[in-house]
């Protein structure tokens, strides 16, 4: 369980590093599923979740995908402007 919720830690804070990257309907597309996670993970925590209740779990695993897509927009776009002050160095 700790997993998950250094899992909701980091995806949490991936819509403010994206909108800082200029990905403004990437990070607002990933609030709902931000917050539907932390409803999930809450009631997980409080009173468990029902067996009829399954679909919350595909909720909270569709974050964990879009976190992951999210992230690794992330990480591109940190190579790239890497790459980029690179050249622009070795011109110099």
């Amino acid at each position: 369980m700790s997993i998950l919720l250094i899992f909701l830690l980091i995806f949490s804070f991936t819509p403010f590093l994206l909108w800082n990257d200029h990905w403004k309907k990437t990070a607002i597309g990933q609030i709902p599923f931000i917050i539907a996670s932390w409803v999930i993970f809450i009631k997980h925590v409080t009173v468990g979740i029902a067996p009829n209740e399954m679909y919350l779990w595909g909720l909270f695993i569709a974050n964990l995908i879009y976190g992951h897509i999210s992230f690794t927009i992330l990480l591109l776009e940190l190579r790239k402007s890497t790459n980029v002050r690179r050249a622009f160095i070795g011109e110099n």
